[in-house]
């Protein structure tokens, strides 16, 4: 027995939410993301992309050409404009069916895959747009489901980044505790010490002066002075 399109879609969702676990960064997440949209929607073409940290441009994680030609170099810069800038502006998901016949055209450079029709999904954190998911060549044209679709999956990608960022840092936070444990120097177990003179056995059987021992076996300076005790002792004459 087949699945039902909401079980198709239900599991897609489910298997997208499992990859922002089970990848180890945010492009592997992004890809899966992606391909789980890609199927769902029927698109052919597309890439996921973050917003620069001026606001002004799309900085592409992977292009999926879907097979056709693309003599684009990808490190020219894609500006926000032309549809994808509504999504970004509006923070919901836009289609246009009739791309190569449509106003956004013109922002289209020499040597781009051909794009039939295309689909735009933000990635929203915050009330802001951070990134988006571009779709392009459906064999038949973009819908309302696809951009709930998509919507979905542009979230899920959101979630990921996020998760991401905390991940990152949390990476930061414990190697920068680890290297601060490094530096720690501890003494554990029992010491043994002369009743007397205070002098300490090392490990070889030596016997040193404590502050030597201290010195050596942890992070401890000295800073030698004289206690009003010591000093009447020491010095009765100056009392």
């Amino acid at each position: 027995m087949s699945e039902s399109s909401g079980e198709m879609k239900l599991h897609a969702v489910i298997n997208g939410a499992r990859s922002i676990l089970e990848k180890k960064n945010f492009k592997e997440s992004a890809r899966a993301i992606f391909d789980y949209c890609r199927e769902m929607t029927g698109a052919q073409s597309g890439y996921v992309a973050l917003l620069s940290d001026d606001g002004h441009e799309n900085e592409v994680l992977f292009l999926e050409a879907g097979g056709r030609p693309c003599t684009v170099d990808p490190a020219l810069p894609m500006p926000i404009r032309g549809l994808r800038e509504l999504s970004y502006e509006s923070h919901k998901a836009v289609y246009e069916n009739n791309f190569m016949k449509s106003e956004w055209i013109e922002y289209l450079p020499a040597g781009h895959v051909a794009l039939h029709n295309v689909m735009f999904a933000p990635l929203n954190l915050e009330g802001k747009t951070v990134g988006i998911i571009g779709l392009a060549n459906k064999p038949n044209d973009f819908t309302e489901k696809d951009a709930e679709i998509a919507s979905v999956f542009g979230d899920l990608a959101a979630i990921a980044l996020e998760n991401s960022r905390y991940l990152e840092l949390l990476d930061k936070k414990t190697s920068d505790l680890e290297k601060a444990l490094s530096e720690i120097k501890t003494l554990r177990g029992i010491i043994p010490i002369c009743m007397y003179c205070k002098g300490i056995r090392d490990d070889e059987g030596y016997w040193t002066q404590f502050e030597e021992y201290i010195t050596h076996h942890s992070d401890a300076k000295f800073s030698h002075g004289i206690c009003e005790k010591c000093f009447k002792e020491k010095y009765p004459d100056e009392v």
